[in-house]
């Protein structure tokens, strides 16, 4: 069999065997992590968690996520993947169904704190995971399957949690008590399966054939950075690398443009008027839907070209024309607003994670992608308080919203910057040779 042949079905191998399971993985995870914002007035209610204690307790989340992302990947790094990511959903389904138990703010606090510092690893991981798996011409599309989830979760999530709050009073528990029981489960279980469903290397994977595992693993290494990217020995040599602190401020730029249109949205669909509850479910879901093709379009059109920076660029533009749109238009046109920087900053982020692997290595990029999500999700944090504090001076979060722009804006400018750090990733001679030769074939 020649060498294009072997790899085309080497790539199909390895998506179809890991992709699935990363996915469901993911999907489960931002349910976990999002699902609260569906019980905050129960929360108020039968908890004594007001506005304030809420924010914070939402807030917290993203502290333990940015704390532990580093230590978690180096582990990850060194003891393989799929025992450490099934620790982690493991820890993080128990907590998740122990919200359930929640009886006071401090619980409240340490709950969500320790659910952020369990969650810390999983997408780093993976992230990291997937350079394992893929050559850099593959990684795009791999990666913008696996953050399909988002866009996923985001739109079942609603009516999933609003079925399970409606289970309130069986077994003499309340609705929101079901929601964080019958959400968290799941993940406990589907960590059971995860050693079983992953495989850590290449080398190690008996379901590819020898020849298999040699294409693979050669084509894996070969788009390693050259031997004279040097790994920093010190966390403060990585936080002076200009390189690295540009990835993380444009990471920082989409998060928070995630969260501009997240918080934005639910004001916009309340202005329109004679929206029943199914009718607003679904135009909540629309952003999501557009989100949902961006992150499989963006990133094949990166792979395909070859070209990282121009669509992370022309993401981060349609980001900040949606999100200036969602503030200067209509109800309705401005949801449609929304919808074009959804598609943005959810295309944005696949694309933008195929660029750190083209100047790190080892334990240097386990560590650096960690420190990118973390400082990144950060974002989650500043968001919401940022639109609060518009919200609270100015009567409306459209201020709020014009600030958030504004980063993502700088983000633009920043990402145009990257075409000396791998913003661009051009396939190999090799590539190129056996590329052709499967598409000549073909025909």
């Amino acid at each position: 069999m020649n060498p294009a042949t072997t790899m085309e079905n080497t790539r199909r191998k390895v998506s179809r065997r890991l992709l699935p399971p990363l996915f469901v993985m993911f999907v489960l995870s931002f349910l976990d992590r999002t699902n609260v914002a569906l019980v905050k007035s129960h929360l108020a209610d039968d908890a004594g968690i007001d506005a304030t204690a809420f924010g914070l307790g939402a807030g917290v989340f993203f502290i333990g996520y940015a704390l532990l992302g580093v230590p978690s990947n180096l582990v990850l790094h060194r003891f393989g993947a799929r025992r450490w990511l099934a620790a982690l959903m493991f820890v993080w389904g128990l907590l998740s169904c122990a919200m359930a138990l929640v009886s006071n703010p401090t619980g409240f606090y340490v709950l969500r704190f320790l659910l952020g510092a369990a969650e810390a690893g999983f997408f780093p991981g993976v992230i990291l995971y997937i350079t394992y798996w893929f050559p850099a011409a593959d990684r795009g599309k791999a990666t913008g399957m696996f953050q399909a989830a988002v866009a996923v979760a985001s739109i079942i999530g609603n009516p999933l949690g609003g079925f399970l709050i409606g289970l309130h009073g069986l077994a003499g528990l309340e609705g929101w008590q079901w929601m964080f029981l019958l959400e968290g489960a799941p993940t406990v279980i589907l960590a059971l399966a995860v050693p079983w469903l992953l495989t850590d290397r290449p080398e190690q994977a008996h379901w590819l054939t020898a020849e298999e595992k040699d294409l693979l693993a050669r084509r894996v290494e070969a788009d390693r950075p050259g031997e004279d990217a040097r790994e920093p020995r010190r966390v403060r040599e990585t936080l002076a690398d200009s390189r690295v602190l540009r990835l993380m401020f444009v990471y920082f730029a989409i998060q928070i443009g995630v969260y501009g249109v997240t918080f934005w949205l639910p004001a916009l669909v309340g202005r329109i008027g004679g929206l029943g509850d199914v009718g607003i479910g679904f135009v909540s879901a629309l952003p999501w839907v557009c989100a949902l093709l961006g992150v499989l379009a963006l990133p094949w059109i990166s792979d395909r070209s070859g070209d990282r920076r121009g669509p992370l660029r022309l993401a981060l533009v349609l980001t900040v024309v949606g999100l200036l749109g969602g503030v200067l238009l209509p109800p309705v046109p401005a949801i449609a607003a929304l919808c074009v920087a959804a598609f943005g900053f959810l295309g944005a982020q696949p694309v933008f994670w195929t660029v750190p692997p083209t100047i790190l290595s080892g334990a240097h990029m386990a560590g650096t992608i960690a420190l990118i999500s973390g400082f990144g999700n950060l974002g989650g944090f500043l968001g919401p308080y940022l639109m609060g504090v518009a919200e609270s001076g100015t009567g409306s979060g459209a201020t709020g919203l014009y600030a958030i722009a504004a980063i993502v804006a700088a983000g633009v400018c920043t990402a145009t910057t990257l075409r000396w750090v791998g913003g661009s990733t051009t396939p190999s001679r090799e590539e190129r040779t056996t590329d052709d030769t499967h598409r000549a074939l073909r025909r």
